[in-house]
């Protein structure tokens, strides 16, 4: 938009322009009037100054966990949920580079037993990182075996795509009583915005503690990642652009959404930034 490109940091002058541009992203991305509302309301303590920050007021409509890689926990495995093809496998490698590159100890758990290329994929990865691989049922009973002797090993937990109507084949997580799993869960930025409900209940149901975003390249719109992160008050943790490994996995913040949601290309600037050479390929 003229008003935003024009503008420095997002910063525009011109209270109507700002109300403007709210409403326009909020109807080219189908985000609906409730979430419309609640944008201006936030939006509403910021006309009256000079150079209106429309990030800020879109990071208090939406939570942000720009640290989230920085905070894990070894003592709680973290298990990447989501529906079928939504990138868990791929985001879950480059997590681990980037654990690895901090020279955290990181360990790869794949649960996932259905699909096909699963444990190959999984398993080149966990070669190619140096890490240690367990897979299916040998692998569950090694997680439950090294949580008991091991205190500074981060344990990564990829899970095969679920149906988010009926996810009873993921109740494992809720009947495991020996420990305390960290669950975030993969968005797809190209889903359809009528499986909000279901992504809610998901959420609520495995105790979601943060989300990432995936496919953001091909995304038409941002109405579920966002919806789904203001309904159900997760912080949004990172961003994927590109399925390929060798592309940056991006914390991701107010500033960044916005110029995703004006169709400006997310930047990489100062400690934000994953390199590539940070990941390791």
């Amino acid at each position: 938009m003229p008003s935003l490109r024009k503008a420095e940091k997002n910063r525009i002058d011109n209270p109507l322009s700002a109300i403007r541009m709210v409403e326009e992203i909020c109807s080219s991305h189908y985000l609906g009037q409730d979430f419309q509302d609640f944008w201006l309301k936030c939006l509403s303590p910021y006309l009256t100054l000079t150079g209106i920050n429309i990030a800020e007021s879109l990071s208090e409509c939406l939570n942000f966990e720009p640290q989230w890689i920085r905070k894990i926990l070894s003592l709680k495995p973290v298990v990447f949920l989501g529906s079928f093809g939504v990138g868990k496998t791929q985001i879950l490698a480059k997590v681990a580079a980037l654990l690895k590159a901090s020279d955290r100890a990181v360990e790869i758990y794949n649960i996932d037993t259905i699909k096909t290329s699963g444990q190959g994929l999984l398993q080149a990865y966990a070669h190619k990182l140096d890490v240690p691989y367990y897979f299916g049922q040998e692998g569950w009973l090694s997680l439950q075996e090294n949580i008991k002797n091991q205190t500074d090993v981060i344990k990564l937990i990829d899970t095969q795509g679920v149906n988010l109507k009926n996810s009873d084949d993921l109740n494992w997580l809720l009947s495991a009583q020996k420990f305390v799993f960290d669950p975030v869960l993969v968005v797809p930025c190209d889903g359809c915005v009528s499986l909000s409900p279901d992504y809610v209940s998901f959420i609520k149901k495995f105790g979601v503690r943060h989300i990432i975003l995936s496919k953001l390249d091909i995304a038409g719109s941002l109405s579920l990642p966002i919806r789904l992160a203001w309904s159900s008050e997760v912080p949004i943790a990172m961003v994927n652009g590109s399925p390929n490994l060798s592309e940056n996995l991006q914390y991701l913040n107010a500033s960044k959404l916005l110029n995703a949601l004006t169709g400006a290309e997310i930047a990489e600037t100062g400690s934000d930034a994953i390199s590539h050479s940070h990941a390791g390929y």
